[in-house]
């Protein structure tokens, strides 16, 4: 019995040291914490002009959008998260929203920030939380 209880040590010993290498080897130093800011590596599909910093994650099981049969209208509430400060992901979106077209109406602070934005006939709601080691994104699109 005694050597079971070894061996079952063994194998979860190198199952913890496996999990902690292979941890850091994904995780961004900071060498990386700007990387929000340059280009976008996908955007919040299907509103093409809403960008997503690079390294996020969709959590497709919780996000939803809604597209009439026409496509006229289309209403989105999107949900991601990433290993970036969520300072850098705020500055983010203040320079990658204007460059899509965007306007920003304004930017609140509670409990993370809220920055809200404007087109011609929708609007769009960024809110940027932090979570345990990392960073949570809902995006909300829908018309004026």
């Amino acid at each position: 019995m005694d050597k079971r209880i070894y061996n079952l040590f063994l194998i979860l010993a190198a199952s913890f040291v496996l999990f902690v290498m292979t941890g850091c080897a994904s995780t961004p130093d900071s060498a990386d914490s700007s990387e929000p800011q340059s280009g976008f590596s996908e955007v919040a599909h299907p509103f093409t002009d809403v960008p997503i910093p690079s390294g996020f994650s969709a959590n497709r099981a919780k996000s939803f959008v809604y597209e009439s049969g026409s496509g006229s209208v289309k209403v989105g509430r999107l949900y991601y998260s990433g290993w970036h400060d969520s300072q850098d992901v705020v500055n983010y979106y203040h320079n990658a929203m204007t460059n899509k077209g965007w306007r920003m109406v304004n930017a609140m602070e509670h409990d993370g920030m809220i920055l809200n934005y404007e087109k011609e006939t929708r609007v769009c709601t960024v809110i940027v939380t932090d979570a345990l080691l990392k960073t949570k994104l809902e995006i909300q699109v829908g018309p004026k």
